[in-house]
């Protein structure tokens, strides 16, 4: 596909490195051309240094006859103003990173008005994925499938567990629906067979009904009990959006902002919320509050560097349950075994739920990805599909279908039934299919096949 973005900061970036990655052909334009020549260093793309709300650049770029039009700049109006011009020039589709909940608010009146395809709000997504962490605090990350019937989590093998030494082969005959789709063990990411022989420190990414999962947490030697209490660190706009999500439940909150205007207005419009002016990485605030008594602590300032030592000492203080926000991608792989748990990315979130837009609308006539989440440091997806008539895979029995390597077929959802497939059982047009790979990039059922 043709695809321009507009935008070379966090979500840009790691979408200029991802649809690069999948064969699109990406240009990018940006006003700083330091940005456009790092880019065009590390990644397969071609940029134009200019304003994306100029004609002229926008036609330099190939705009009119673009495939997909992305805007992603550190402002919502530049943002809409640019991919209103775009869709005007003849980019067939147009998305927009659009932070101000008012215009969020009215998507649909912008959509059939303005010609806006989809607009991205990065804080709210941040916000979803952490209410999940919360909801299920014994997993260091949750995707759902089947709007929400299906899950699937990462949970680490403890010392100790009763899956140390435990073939797969015995796993599903003690833990129902749940099925170990992905084994990440040191830098090696596996798709196991019913052979493979778990140990202990092995990652599971463990799909399954919710009712199922608690049994596994236990045997895994991760269970952590219902989140009664939160602390959470910055008063930022995710924090707003978590605080949203979070006041129908019974959930204690207590937020720490030392900006006293920005604390006092929390207050206001969080009447329920316990709101502390203060420096939330200051370890006398947190122990004054008592941060060990909380269920679950939550890092959100805008400085990593302050989130990460936050968590590390809530880590230091049992804290059960910790979610920490870190912007800059190289910083995950020195702290992910520091005793952290959670760790957000919002660049991440947002560049995945693009791709998988952009997915939806390169798949031929056999299926459509409805969901895609990467899995295990990104070297493994999880994807569902939606099937349609045309596509090959459908009426073979699972055991004749000739997969690719490195595939698993984990469920199928047939008129709101979930399936447990076995061999025998065959995919029908108007199922909902979930797939675990580690041969990433696929867009429809039929890329799953040997061709």
């Amino acid at each position: 596909m043709e695809i321009v973005i507009v935008g070379g900061g966090k979500v840009g970036s790691a979408l200029c490195l991802d649809l690069a990655a999948e064969k699109h052909n990406i240009v990018l334009i940006d006003v700083k051309p330091e940005v456009v020549e790092n880019l065009i260093d590390i990644s397969d793309i071609s940029g134009i240094v200019g304003s994306c709300t100029s004609v002229d650049i926008q036609l330099k770029a190939g705009v009119e006859t673009c495939d997909v039009y992305i805007a992603v700049t550190e402002s919502d109006e530049i943002n809409i103003i640019a991919s209103i011009i775009a869709r005007k020039l003849g980019a067939k589709t147009t998305l927009a990173r659009v932070r101000n909940p008012e215009y969020s608010e009215n998507f649909g009146f912008v959509r059939e008005n303005l010609g806006i395809s989809m607009m991205v709000n990065p804080e709210l997504e941040t916000a979803r994925a952490i209410a999940r962490s919360i909801r299920f605090p014994s997993s260091f990350i949750t995707e759902t499938f089947a709007n929400g019937r299906v899950q699937m989590v990462e949970v680490r093998i403890e010392k100790g567990s009763a899956f140390d030494g435990m073939q797969l082969s015995n796993f599903r005959k003690n833990h129902g629906s749940a099925l170990v789709c992905v084994v990440k063990r040191g830098d090696g990411v596996h798709i196991p067979g019913g052979s493979f022989t778990l140990k202990e420190g092995d990652l599971l990414h463990v799909t399954g009904l919710v009712k199922d999962l608690d049994d596994v947490y236990k045997a895994a030697g991760r269970y952590t009990r219902k989140i009664r209490s939160v602390m959470i660190i910055g008063g930022s706009r995710i924090t707003r959006y978590l605080l949203k999500i979070l006041e129908q439940t019974r959930i204690a909150i207590c937020v720490i902002d030392q900006d006293g205007n920005k604390a006092r207005r929390l207050a206001d419009d969080f009447p329920r919320v316990k709101v502390i002016v203060g420096d939330g990485t200051d370890q006398a605030v947190l122990e004054e509050q008592n941060i060990a008594s909380f269920d679950c602590f939550v890092a959100l300032t805008g400085i990593d560097e302050e989130n990460l030592v936050t968590s590390l000492y809530a880590a230091h203080k049992k804290v059960p349950k910790i979610v920490t926000k870190i912007n800059r991608k190289p910083l995950l792989h020195i702290f992910r075994d520091q005793g952290l748990q959670t760790i957000i990315t919002p660049a991440r979130l947002v560049s995945d739920i693009i791709t998988r837009y952009i997915r939806s609308l390169n798949s031929a006539l056999g299926s459509k990805v409805e969901a895609m989440y990467r899995i295990a440091d990104g070297r493994a997806e999880a994807l569902q599909f939606e099937v349609l008539k045309k596509s090959r895979a459908t009426g073979i029995p699972l055991k004749k279908l000739k997969l690719k390597k490195g595939i698993l077929i984990a469920y199928i959802i047939r008129q709101n039934q979930l399936i447990f497939p076995t061999g025998d059982d065959e995919i029908h047009p108007g199922d909902h299919l979930i797939a675990v790979t580690t041969e990433c990039n696929f867009d429809e059922i039929d890329d799953l096949l040997e061709r």
